[in-house]
């Protein structure tokens, strides 16, 4: 049946109880490995020997096995959503092209007797080409590179009164006048703003129906970092009640050492989780259809006006691999590894001795920034880059360590330097980006005047994403998806869990040792 949702069946992406996970790396296989000689080794000794002393072992494996397992969650959502990462990665990507986001699309102005850019044209819904030119004494319209013929041939009704060359019907593609063919360019805007705004978001856009599994989903209770991490706790006690009475008094400041490690990584794990549940509990909105407030956007990066963007010579240098542009942010830095002998005292054996210290020192750097404009299929908005303090542009889009042929600034040489390192981060037209933001009116003089389709008198060209944070949400840009932020989503069970055996463990151990 035409109107049956194709993804109302799907199950959901993970266990809701218990879901286990294998390394997905080559690094982590060989970390995962280590951790198990560690647990094999530590329970066999203490079986030979018929101590607890290898416990100690164990424990330390065990805690190494949960740090290797993977979080299924993020497996999962990774074989759905290819590298969750800072790039567009599924098909049907974003037009990436600056002729497919409307920047130059025509309108007849009769004050000025000419054609001019549409300033509203960029914030309207992603759509066919739409373009205009003079063919003789006529005017003929493009619509998606193509000519436009009449209502039989291409199902449109036209503006004009010659028969179509193709197919003898009522109408045809060319006009006789600038306001004839304008006024057939804004009925084909008007027609393509009647269409589903739902359907036009990008593939990769939180609101695409495809991804209804995910949040459809809760994360595992049970995971294998619980499994092993719970199984470490266990040993530290194991290993502590096997200790005779008369020495466990001594294992005080270790029970109190182990409360303290615990309270921290609950903490942190706190801090570190925040972003991810404010992402997971906000519902990400559709710009066509976004009002004010506190709100989630997911989009492309596209120029907001006119006016050129600079362009980028990393430190100076004019070769050809050092210059960009399309960039609206960027930050470069200039670093070099630098090392120096430091001298220290040896407690074993109580001389002075000297080692050599190396670290990367930044030496210069430089960068800038542009307001620009998220789109995310069905319309743009305007977002104040520099009202965001919480901002990421990810990993860097260049390196070198080699200084460029032409131009540049004088390397620094002083002291015993190893290696020179250049990098450029920064956000491009056409980078996916996701907001946490407030999202407010423009003050009147800054809104863009131009033609707003009939059907299309959303005011998200008159409002501007800006950082500012609300009750229970931190205002944040990022270069990437939701997707890329929602990786590290766990269950409270799972994130917190071992910490809070571990915490209890530590009063356990106190209140005995005492």
């Amino acid at each position: 049946m035409s109107g049956e949702d194709p993804f109302a069946d799907e199950p959901p992406l993970v266990p809701n109880i218990f879901a286990w996970s294998w390394p997905q790396s080559i690094p982590r296989w060989g970390f995962w490995g280590l951790g198990a000689v560690s647990l094999g080794y530590g329970l066999i000794s203490s079986l030979a020997a018929m101590n607890v002393d290898g416990l100690c072992l164990a424990a330390i494996g065990c805690a190494i096995l949960g740090v290797a397992s993977p979080n299924p969650f993020g497996v999962a959502m990774k074989e759905m959503v290819p590298g969750a990462s800072d790039r567009w990665t599924l098909d049907p990507l974003p037009p990436m092209h600056p002729s497919q986001w409307h920047l130059d699309r025509p309108r007849w102005n009769e004050k000025f007797k000419e054609w001019l850019p549409d300033p509203l044209a960029r914030f309207e819904m992603d759509g066919p080409e739409i373009s205009c030119e003079k063919i003789g004494d006529q005017w003929g319209v493009y619509y998606g590179g193509q000519e436009l013929q009449c209502e039989e041939c291409q199902g449109m009704k036209v503006v004009g009164g010659k028969e179509c060359p193709e197919c003898g019907g009522g109408g045809t593609g060319r006009f006789d006048s600038e306001i004839e063919a304008d006024k057939q360019i804004q009925k084909l805007i008007s027609r393509d703003e009647a269409v589903n705004a739902q359907t036009k978001v990008f593939t990769e856009h939180p609101r695409n129906s495809r991804f209804r599994a995910i949040y459809n989903s809760t994360p595992p209770m049970i995971t294998a970092t619980l499994f092993w991490h719970t199984f470490s706790v266990l040993f530290i006690v194991g290993m502590f009640l096997g200790f005779p009475s008369e020495d466990r008094e001594a294992f005080s400041p270790y029970a109190i050492g182990l409360i303290v490690f615990g309270t921290i990584w609950a903490i942190i794990s706190q801090w570190y989780s925040r972003g991810v549940v404010e992402a997971w509990d906000t519902v990400t909105s559709i710009i066509k259809y976004v009002d004010e407030g506190h709100g989630e956007l997911v989009g492309q990066v596209r120029p907001a006006t006119f006016l050129p963007l600079d362009i980028v010579h990393v430190d100076g240098y004019r070769d050809p691999d050092w210059t960009f542009d399309n960039l609206v942010a960027w930050a470069w830095s200039y670093r070099v590894y630098e090392c120096e002998e430091e001298r220290y005292y040896d407690p074993q054996t109580k001389t002075w001795k000297t080692r050599t210290v190396c670290n990367w020192r930044r030496i210069r750097g430089n960068n800038d920034s542009r307001d620009f404009m998220l789109h995310d299929g069905t319309g743009g908005i305007l977002v104040d880059i520099h009202s965001f303090g919480n901002s990421s542009f990810g990993e860097p889009i260049w390196t070198r360590e080699k200084p460029g042929g032409t131009g540049g600034a004088e390397l620094y040489t002083s002291g015993d330097i190893r290696k020179h390192k250049w990098s450029l981060w920064a956000l491009q037209l056409g980078d996916p980006v996701y907001l946490m933001a407030r999202i407010r009116s423009r003050p009147f003089d800054e809104i863009p005047k131009g033609h707003v389709a009939n059907n299309a008198s959303r005011v998200h060209h008159t409002l501007v994403a800006v950082g500012e944070d609300a009750v229970r949400r931190t205002a944040k840009l990022r270069k990437g998806t939701e997707f890329s932020v929602l990786k590290p989503k766990t269950s409270a069970v799972s994130r917190f869990g071992a910490i809070f055996l571990l915490i209890a463990a530590g009063f356990l151990m106190a209140a005995i040792g005492g």
